[in-house]
């Protein structure tokens, strides 16, 4: 299998693959400079987005490829820096560096020149294999680091990486990175899947405590010049307000009649409040014309009870007065009667 057949693939440039990923890092319209892009699958994409793309790369098979497309093609070594001055002074505004710092013997030598390469506030978009994925672990622990034909143990790498050595080695080179991204895929999935499975059961659970990134199978970072941290800062210090903006727009757009019914419904509210006090006021009053009506029937009960017992007394009066008169009367009769025998 030649090199350009293992690295010629096809990809949903809109999906969610990691080239697709990769690609969204650079505007349409760029100017575009893609080293070692094999038989061109991402170049093909770069095009039909406008980009104007500038190749660099070796492989025969590959070049040949490339100059069947609409690119212009630099035969260089990568290794080597004569390539640079093929490009006659030009800048561009972003750079691809993707998978190929692992086939690098001395990536630094590279990323020394790219910084002059690039135009002011343009990027870097580099990925490389991580080399501390769990299924390279895993082969370790069963005492095997085999080549293969491509995958993390390509048989063309010659430099192997993790995050903090990426990180390293772009920072002593004058890079400062902008933004990390990860490809994760499960070990299970991968060339590693036999490894992983060997594993006893609880050897596995104590490689993954802790390790959160165990199943980053590439890294990419996208860096910028130390020469325009400020300016990069600056600039997504912009974005990031653009879009605190925007945000805030959509938010004021969408809320606005809720707003808009918010403020009826206090109003509604406040009026409601208002009717309520002034029922409360209503009642309180009520409340007390009750007590004091409460008071008075208790008052007329009080004087209906003393009336109903002066009556009664008045009753007894009369009855005994009745019977006083009666028995005087019937006194006077029998006197009456005596005297006339």
């Amino acid at each position: 299998m030649s090199n350009v057949e293992r690295y010629n693939y096809a990809f949903d440039s809109e999906g969610d693959s990691w080239p697709a990923r990769l690609l969204r890092q650079v505007q349409s319209g760029s100017a575009v400079l893609e080293l070692g892009p094999g038989a061109g699958a991402m170049t093909r994409v770069l095009i039909a987005r406008g980009c104007r793309v500038t190749v660099v790369e070796n492989d025969p098979d590959a070049v040949l490829a490339l100059r069947a497309l609409d690119v212009e093609v630099v035969v260089g070594d990568l290794e080597h820096t004569d390539w640079v001055a093929a490009l006659g002074g030009r800048n561009f505004e972003a750079i691809l560096a993707c998978d190929v710092l692992e086939h690098l013997r001395s990536p630094e030598n590279v990323l020394r020149v790219l910084g002059d390469i690039l135009a002011p506030m343009g990027r870097l978009i580099v990925s490389v294999p991580n080399i501390a994925y769990a299924g390279v672990v895993a082969a370790l622990r069963n005492g095997a680091f085999d080549y293969a034909e491509k995958g993390q143990l390509d048989r063309t790498h010659v430099h192997f990486f993790t995050r903090r050595s990426a990180e390293r080695i772009l920072m002593d080179c004058g890079w400062v990175p902008r933004l990390w991204d990860a490809n994760r895929v499960p070990v299970a999935q991968s060339e590693f899947a036999w490894c992983w499975e060997a594993l006893a059961g609880d050897l596995r659970q104590q490689l993954l405590s802790g390790w959160s990134d165990f199943d980053v199978y590439q890294w990419m970072v996208v860096v910028a010049p130390s020469r325009d941290a400020r300016a990069w800062e600056m600039a997504d210090l912009r974005a990031e307000a653009g879009r605190l903006r925007e945000e805030l727009e959509v938010l004021r757009s969408v809320h606005e009649p809720e707003h808009t019914s918010l403020v009826e419904h206090q109003k509604a509210f406040a009026e409601a409040k208002d009717i309520i006090h002034r029922f409360e006021g209503e009642i309180r009053q009520n409340q007390t014309e009750i007590n004091q009506l409460r008071e008075q029937i208790e008052r007329l009960a009080s004087e209906k009870n003393d009336l109903f017992k002066n009556l009664q007394s008045t009753q007894n009066t009369l009855a005994h007065t009745q019977h006083a008169l009666y028995e005087s009367s019937i006194r006077r009769r029998l006197r009456r009667l005596l005297n006339l025998n």
